[in-house]
């Protein structure tokens, strides 16, 4: 940037208040930290933080800073610190220093003697166009470029975190409390908070560009100029306020300078869908441009040539449950899959702030469903009826309408005719596991559709073909005569080989007690009970020439793969062996973790203060997962371990008492020590597992799975993340979405 001119009376206005209201406060007054002398506190208003004056030690003797002691932890983000430290520029606030005290961050940056414009504007200070075009819009411009440029995004930008530097000259940047760190990312996901009054559109969806930063540039040089943001109206709260923001052309004051309102339209452009396009006139204004319109050039405003009537737009990014919808069609799809997310969003919004910003009409459509969801009927068939009639007067060309989902996606149908069919098509070839599956999973939903939607001869006609089929075991049989000439053919089949027949029952053993009810098949599940009273060795060994040669069983070697057991991993209907990873081999016995996340389970139920002594996972492993996984002759061969559980190592949080369990879950140092690295850590997902909530992360289908050591505090569990990042901070204890990979000793043979 070019020399920056000095405006005598825009400096004379700085120099009006200054911070020198100090309130001494007990915290850290008087410490010592990083080199920072805590002299006093000082009485600023701050919801995220203490403000203290300090003074410089060593080779910062004599140099005046402000120290920022968050009452939030972990509020600061590292990499963002890190990367501010090596912008060299008169436009940012340098970071002097940062770090910990007693659990909580601190940040320390130079003390500025003038005011931030945001207190001036409240002391009914204005900013005239000259002011603004000489030293304000300039040093911002500059200073975001710097920013943006070490990959940072401000995600806060507005009149109370800008102040000028000591000697007037220069307008600086402060406050990266709430920053992101977008590296090589054109944009970043987050659900950090801003300012709603300055919020962009998109970042409304918590989706942040640098073009969002220059959008809250827009808010803030209508603010300095006027005294008030476009919308600000003391009835409505922020949030509402941002709302109107983003469905309304914003409304100059009369006494508006033509030069300014081209700058404030241009970077509160609302379509940023082709932003990368530099060539595109209708973008919204970034670095390039706000220099171009200082230096007096003629810059295209975004969207002066598209009307007046309703203007379509290309679509950007839409975050709904989890996913970026790129496209209508994919937001449209998903919101039909989650209604009662998506009537959650247009309640909030949501997906009128968006729409304003694709096409002024469909603007207006969801702005009335908002309004009729705010006034009519709430309950839960009328809302639904009500969100599907709204979406397709929304998107009336979409071809999903009128289609059938089950579940989250498992079975898509045209219409009700095309799901009879499949119905028939599965009973002649006999798939009894998917008539089963579809008759246990959806007869509730299939009987409370309308007939006028789907007939009801669609639900009694897979009534018919399903009800009659019982499962054994892994197998399912149309009827019990078909069952009882399978057991029949068992008996028969082993009649000299009488150990087989005790495998399979006790295999079975909970299916054939409660198969026993009927009277059909009473006789032939005794006649099978009997061979489970035989016994066997197994540990034989053999004695040749009188002498004695114990049978040599290999022993597994760490970081081969064995199978163990068997678990659905498919789906519900039938169990598939279970794939074991070899951790370590000490005698005869070797310590197993799954291959694959089994299943999804919280670690506990609710939100509380627990431990892996008392946590609900636990109980589940050790109880419900160990029958259902394994035979009873596999359980014999399980070890009741002495569990440890060590404290957080990098918390120092307590994981309760050690425990005597069968089945557990690693701890975060047996996730760092037994897997070289985060790639050998990623764990892959079950069809199974996602059925049951669990979720993917990448295209390689990598989850999260639960560790047993506590988070950085209760009610937290560490986790590895889908990268295979160990995650010693933790997530809450009654997440719903990570999976679970059983751990425990084998005894070997």
């Amino acid at each position: 940037m070019s020399e920056t001119k000095v405006n005598p009376v825009a400096s004379g206005k700085f120099k009006k208040t200054r911070v020198n209201s100090i309130q001494k406060l007990p915290d850290i007054t008087g410490l010592t930290l990083g080199g920072f002398h805590a002299d006093s506190g000082l009485d600023i208003v701050s919801g995220e933080a203490d403000i203290y004056l300090c003074s410089g030690t060593g080779s910062l003797s004599g140099r005046k800073f402000l120290l920022k002691y968050y009452r939030r932890k972990n509020a600061l983000k590292q990499e963002v610190l890190e990367k501010l430290k090596s912008v060299e520029s008169p436009f940012v606030a340098p970071v002097a220093g940062y770090g910990a005290y007693e659990g909580h961050q601190y940040a320390v940056r130079p003390y500025y003697e003038m005011s931030a414009l945001a207190e001036l504007l409240s002391e009914g200070v204005r900013f005239s166009e000259e002011e603004l075009k000489t030293l304000i819009i300039p040093s911002v411009n500059e200073g975001l470029k710097a920013v943006h440029d070490a990959g940072i995004l401000h995600k806060d930008l507005k009149p109370a975190n800008l102040i000028p530097d000591d000697s007037g000259e220069h307008i600086v940047i402060i406050d990266f409390g709430i920053s992101s760190h977008a590296g090589k990312n054109t944009f970043v996901v987050t659900d950090t908070g801003m300012t709603p009054l300055y919020a962009a559109p998109e970042a409304m969806q918590g989706i942040f560009h640098k073009e969002t930063d220059y959008y809250a540039f827009g808010i803030t040089v209508f603010e300095l100029f006027a005294g008030f943001t476009p919308f600000q109206n003391p009835g409505l709260s922020p949030e509402e306020a941002a709302r109107l923001a983003a469905i309304s052309q914003i409304e100059f004051p009369e006494n508006f300078p033509e030069d300014l309102k081209k700058l404030v339209s241009g970077l509160t452009y609302k379509d940023i869908s082709r932003r990368n396009e530099k060539d595109n006139p209708n973008r919204r204004w970034g670095y390039d441009e706000v220099r171009r319109w200082l230096n007096g050039e003629d810059v295209p405003v975004p969207g002066a040539s598209e009307g007046s009537g309703s203007v379509s737009r290309s679509f950007p990014p839409y975050r709904f449950n989890g996913i970026t919808c790129h496209s209508e069609n994919e937001l449209i799809g998903a919101l039909l899959k989650n209604p009662e997310k998506g009537i959650r969003d247009l309640r909030r919004g949501l997906l009128t702030h968006h729409y304003f910003a694709v096409d002024d009409k469909k603007g207006r459509i969801c702005e009335k469903a908002e309004q009729l969801f705010e006034h009519g009927d709430t309950s839960d068939n009328s809302a639904a009826k009500t969100f599907a009639e709204f979406l397709y007067r929304l998107a009336p060309s979409y071809e999903g309408f009128g289609a059938a989902v089950f579940g989250n996606g498992a079975y898509e149908f045209r219409n009700a005719g095309e799901f009879a069919g499949y119905i028939d098509r599965l009973d002649k070839e006999g798939n009894l596991y998917e008539l089963r599956h579809l008759f246990v999973s959806y007869r509730e939903a299939l009987k409370e559709i309308p007939a006028a939607v789907w007939p009801a001869a669609v639900f009694s006609g897979l009534e018919s073909k399903a009800s009659g089929i019982i499962q054994f075991g892994e197998l399912l049989f149309r009827n019990e005569a078909a069952l009882k000439k399978h057991l029949e053919s068992v008996l028969t089949a082993h009649e000299k080989t009488p150990l087989n027949l005790r495998h399979f029952v006790l295999d079975h053993k909970s299916s054939l007690e409660s198969l026993k009810a009927k009277a059909s098949l009473r006789p032939v599940i005794e006649r099978l009970e009997k061979f489970a009273l035989l016994t066997e060795n197994t540990r034989a060994f053999i004695i040749v020439d009188g002498v004695r040669y114990p049978v040599n069983w290999a022993l597994p070697e760490a970081g081969k793969y064995l199978k163990f057991g068997n678990y659905p991993q498919n789906n519900g209907c039938f169990r598939d062996p279970i794939e074991w990873l070899v951790l370590e081999v000490k005698g005869n016995e070797a310590l197993l973790v799954s291959r694959c996340g089994l299943d999804c389970r919280q670690y506990h139920n609710r939100m509380a203060r627990v431990t892996w002594e008392n946590c609900d996972l636990r109980k589940w492993l050790n109880s419900v997962f160990l029958k259902e996984a394994f035979s009873e002759d596999e359980q014999q061969r399980i070890k009741l371990s002495e569990v440890v559980n060590d404290d957080n190592p990098h918390f120092c949080s307590g994981s309760g008492k050690n425990t005597r369990d069968r089945i557990f879950c690693l701890s975060l140092a047996e996730a760092e020590r037994y897997f070289k690295n985060n790639s050998e850590r990623q764990c892959l997902l079950t069809n199974l597992t996602k059925e049951h909530g669990a979720e993917n992360y990448d295209i390689h289908d990598n989850c999260r799975w639960w560790l047993r050591t506590q988070g950085c505090e209760a009610p937290l569990a560490a986790y590895v993340s889908a990268s295979g990042d160990p995650s010693c901070c933790g997530i809450l204890v009654n997440m719903t979405h990570l999976a679970v990979r059983p751990a425990f000793w084998l005894i070997w043979r």
